[in-house]
């Protein structure tokens, strides 16, 4: 299936949709998943709005532009900000959703899921997008040794979100802070370091968060 035809096959839009509101997260997002598949943080990407289905689905799609190449990404998310689609090229990839520990997944009101983070070959840092649904939390795991220095920054699309960081032995490294304090400073332990991002606030928040080891 071409790109343009997968198009209609996934964004039944109206003949003439009327932009849906904050669509400027989906196209982010849309965006940074396709980035985190292909091991391309810095590529550019033009992310356009595709319409909304009659489910209230809303789909974006675009090029993302790499070396020699320009493939088109088709993403669909819920009403809740939850991604649900993943195309590349018109080839089905959402199970990649499911599989990275990346972006998209969302979690449930008040529940704390986990993700390891994996750094691309030759990096030293990643980029992942996502989703907190009321009252949850997800601890983001990373591997680092002592003498190391840890970036992080929490980055919410709307609304306000809190994280904190714990030491391999579960003490504290960073208590409670709000995101919008980035966090740079030299880690005294050898283990899974745990970055957890907390959503206190009565709405879904979506986010990016960029983590470093040096």
């Amino acid at each position: 299936m071409s790109p343009r035809s997968l198009l209609f096959a996934l964004a039944i839009a109206l003949p003439a949709p009327a932009i849906a509101q904050n669509v400027g997260p989906l196209l982010d997002r849309c965006g940074a998943v396709a980035r985190q598949y292909f091991g391309a943080p810095y590529a550019q990407s033009n992310m356009r709005y595709n319409g909304s289905r009659v489910d209230g689905t809303q789909t974006v799609g675009g090029e993302l532009y790499m070396s020699g190449r320009a493939p088109y990404i088709a993403c669909a998310f819920r009403a809740d900000g939850r991604q649900t689609e993943f195309f590349i090229d018109g080839q089905d990839q959402t199970a990649y959703l499911r599989s990275s520990g990346g972006s998209g997944g969302g979690t449930s009101a008040g529940s704390t899921d986990t993700v390891r983070v994996q750094f691309a070959a030759g990096t030293s840092g990643a980029e992942l997008s996502d989703s907190l649904a009321p009252g949850a939390s997800r601890r983001y795991v990373l591997g680092a040794g002592d003498g190391q220095f840890l970036y992080v920054r929490v980055a919410p699309w709307n609304g306000s979100l809190e994280y904190q960081i714990f030491n391999p032995d579960n003490s504290f490294l960073l208590d409670l802070i709000p995101a919008n304090r980035e966090y740079r400073g030299q880690l005294w332990q050898s283990g899974d370091h745990v970055v957890e991002v907390v959503n206190r606030t009565n709405a879904v928040v979506s986010y990016n968060v960029i983590f470093g080891i040096d």
